[in-house]
């Protein structure tokens, strides 16, 4: 069992609040989505839950374990993150930073045995990435780096993901290829996105922050709707269920053409 939880969320920097009483739980085995405008507070928020942003008040549970009593070491063994933006000092090697995955397992100055070589193997394989394994990580395109960054996640081999866009940068293909294999691995994850049809098909249920309040919270369906839109996005939209694949699907008006129908 592993589950992710926060109540009553409050979230500051100098004079400013980010995220204000926001309360979501992500169940054992739950894909669940956050999603809203920039600057509505997603990455602040799971940046708190990962621990490297504190709150100024409320709670956040792990496992059912209040997450200040948990170890940063125990944490790192809990989840595994996924962030935007990705950046080294130094040169590393595609296969040296996926290893940096197995950090947590091991002890201090212990180095990387068969086992952990094979399972940074198997993500970089996972991610349709082993053959860039000898390459310099700096050398690779951005969404190339992305796919390089979930591999390390996997390596870390935990039972919980949290992703902050993890299909920025990437090409249509891969957005699809990086969510089914998260989706395939059935861990607890919590995941922003701001592509909505990416939302509908691949989250067990969403939640929506606007200015750093949770306002919308249920499944797609109840959660995605053109009113929805309209009040959070400011964007004509219509939603409906795509003939062939039974899927939803959200087509967006330009501004133009909303305009027209009137």
């Amino acid at each position: 069992m592993m589950s992710i939880r926060t109540e009553d969320l409050n979230i500051s920097v100098p004079k400013k609040r980010i995220v204000e009483g926001a309360s979501i739980h992500v169940d054992d085995g739950e894909f669940v989505g956050l999603l809203g405008p920039n600057g509505s507070g997603k990455s602040t928020m799971l940046k708190t839950i990962y621990r490297t942003m504190k709150r100024e008040s409320g709670d956040i549970w792990l496992d059912d374990k209040p997450l200040d009593s948990i170890t940063l070491k125990d944490s790192a063994l809990m989840l595994s993150v996924v962030t935007q933006h990705n950046y080294y000092n130094f040169d590393f090697k595609v296969e040296e930073v996926v290893s940096m995955g197995r950090t947590p397992h091991k002890k201090p100055m212990e180095m990387d045995n068969a086992e952990d070589r094979k399972i940074v193997h198997d993500c970089l394989e996972k991610v349709n990435m082993l053959d860039f394994k000898d390459r310099n990580f700096s050398s690779l395109s951005g969404g190339e780096q992305q796919r390089i960054i979930l591999a390390r996640a996997l390596a870390q081999s935990t039972p919980c993901l949290i992703l902050d866009e993890p299909t920025n940068h990437l090409d249509i293909k891969y957005q699809l290829e990086v969510l089914d294999i998260v989706k395939s691995l059935g861990c607890t994850t919590l995941c922003a996105l701001h592509d909505l049809n990416l939302a509908a098909q691949y989250c067990d249920r969403i939640y929506i922050l606007d200015h750093g309040h949770v306002v919308r919270e249920g499944t797609p369906q109840e959660v995605i709707t053109e009113e929805m839109i309209m009040e959070i996005y400011g964007t004509k939209a219509s939603v409906d269920i795509h003939p062939k694949t039974g899927m939803m699907n959200i087509v967006y008006f330009p501004a133009h053409y909303a305009k027209k129908m009137e």
